[in-house]
């Protein structure tokens, strides 16, 4: 594993160290470190962004985002405005990013639907949790903290981790997608997994109901979000449906509101919630996109905030 500065120096300093320890000498980091990972004998890039409240002298939590089709680490940055949530909250973000190039500076995760990286045998399941592992031998990061979340193409992957690979989560979440009609129908994640869901009612790309991604009967079918949404609150066994919420109506012009769905009291206090953008397209909650194709972008949120809030909620069991 490669980063661009500070690897060996922070290999050092925890290699015999773990936890808030008061012998561990702060360090200022920069706040972003890209770097590369071997994985299956590709050179895999990543980028970490580390607040500045992080010295190295604590254990600190890790959320991980996978970016959509055709993004790279860069647009995910852009895209979600997770490091400014990040700044606020003092935890890391980890953004991976895919290694089938469809065109230049343009990635795509082998998510399991069929797609050229799942042809060609890339396992970005096991790149993932690998990354994961070694970022946290190389950084202060609290095990039972770790959380993952993706958006469309990357929202796939996310949930094909939590049927394939999950033990390092603590808890998910899925934005602009739902998940494979197989893991639906036979899936089995052996444990329970706070999940968030965040949909669009007006997704173009992505039925609300469950059929083909972008109307492309090639890849596999995947359900609706409902569907989804009721698969983790079965799995969960949440025992408790709370009052439905609507969130108040900040920007009148975004043709937009949230509604939310919250299920409680499962397995370990594993939860699932359902943020349902109504009129919402195939964007990112609380951050405008030129791009008017992909439907309308809500503004009473930021996804980021929201995603933050669930999953500080929990820790690994």
């Amino acid at each position: 594993m490669k980063n661009k500065i500070y690897s060996l120096l922070i290999l050092i300093t925890f290699s015999c160290s773990s936890g808030d320890d008061p012998t561990i000498a702060p360090i200022v980091f920069p706040e972003l470190i890209e770097g590369t990972l071997n994985y299956q004998n590709l050179e895999r890039r990543y980028a970490l962004h580390i607040p500045t409240t992080y010295d190295g002298t604590q254990e600190t939590p890790l959320v991980v985002f996978l970016h959509g089709g055709g993004g790279n680490i860069t647009s995910a940055q852009n895209f979600t405005l997770f490091n400014r949530v990040s700044d606020e909250n003092g935890f890391l973000v980890l953004y991976p990013q895919g290694s089938y190039e469809s065109i230049e500076n343009s990635f795509v995760w082998a998510d399991g639907r069929g797609l050229p990286p799942d042809n060609q045998g890339i396992d970005d399941v096991g790149f993932i949790n690998e990354l994961v592992a070694t970022i946290k031998t190389e950084y202060n990061i609290n095990a039972k903290k770790v959380y993952i979340c993706g958006f469309s193409n990357g929202s796939f992957l996310t949930q094909k981790i939590a049927f394939e690979n999950n033990s390092q989560f603590a808890a998910m979440a899925t934005l602009g997608g739902t998940m494979h009609q197989s893991f639906f129908d036979m899936g089995n994640p052996n444990r329970t997994i706070p999940m968030m869901y965040l949909f669009g009612t007006e997704d173009h790309l992505v039925p609300y109901n469950g059929g083909f991604v972008s109307n492309n009967p090639d890849l596999a079918p995947v359900v609706g979000i409902e569907d989804a949404v009721n698969f983790w609150v079965t799995n969960n066994q949440c025992q408790t449906t709370l009052p439905v919420v609507e969130f108040a109506n900040i920007n009148t012009d975004d043709n937009s509101t949230v509604t939310v769905f919250e299920y409680t009291d499962g397995i370990d206090g594993a939860k699932v919630i359902f943020y349902k953008i109504n009129g919402g397209g195939h964007t990112w909650p609380g951050v405008s996109i030129p791009n008017e194709s992909l439907g309308v972008v809500n503004l009473d949120i930021l996804a980021s905030e929201e995603l933050w809030k669930f999953f500080n909620q929990f820790e690994l069991n």
